[in-house]
């Protein structure tokens, strides 16, 4: 979290800064100088609050807030790449590639609102929507790793280090996630971390909750 509380400690020191050029008024009590700049307590007082709460925001309240509004504030990355065995986000469910590697009676594993669940093999369940569009991965096969070799057990700095810094946090069942979104594909990869290692990965349409 370190990167985020930094992050905003600097926007917040920009607005500071903004204020004292445009916001300063000429006629208050001057108590201290601050880069320079005279300054009055109330304004030295609001930039603090200012820094406090995005600090705050940042690391208790975005973690608990859904995907959506992550992925509209996370920079892209490119996951067009991403597979798993071959298949991809949007891979018909009844295609030649299920057929070839799972055969032809593939498991209903779970049926919600909207979507059917099907385990592919142990270790690979995938969500399908009404047009028979497979819509999420869900990985938990310790052996199965993603196109940039990120597999369940990894750590958290290993995730970060290999797919970088654009990334989204969050928190969902008791999971610290770790998040990409690729928004020119509208899709995801978030990965479920459970005493700072990978339990399982998700990688999905991004319209999926």
């Amino acid at each position: 979290m370190k990167n985020y509380e930094s992050s905003v400690a600097f926007e917040g020191k920009f607005l500071c800064n903004h204020y004292f050029e445009t916001m300063y008024p000429s006629n208050t009590k001057i108590i201290t100088n601050y880069g320079g700049k005279k300054v009055n307590k109330y304004l030295i007082v609001s930039c603090i609050l200012l820094v406090s709460i995005g600090i705050i925001f940042q690391s208790i309240i975005s973690p608990n807030l859904g995907r959506n509004f992550h992925h509209t504030f996370t920079k892209s990355i490119d996951l067009s790449d991403q597979n798993v065995e071959g298949l991809r986000v949007y891979d018909k469910i009844d295609n030649n590639k299920i057929v070839e590697n799972y055969g032809k009676q593939v498991k209903q594993s779970r049926n919600v609102i909207n979507y059917s669940y099907f385990e592919l093999r142990k270790g690979i369940e995938v969500a399908v929507n009404q047009n028979k569009e497979i819509v999420r991965f869900i990985i938990n096969d310790e052996e199965l790793e993603t196109v940039k070799g990120i597999k369940i057990g990894s750590t958290d700095s290993e995730v970060k280090n290999t797919y970088g810094n654009n990334y989204y946090y969050r928190r969902e069942q008791g999971a610290a996630i770790i998040g990409y979104v690729d928004k020119a594909i509208a899709a995801s990869i978030e990965f479920w971390m459970y005493d700072n290692k990978v339990e399982w990965i998700r990688f999905d349409d991004v319209s999926m909750q």
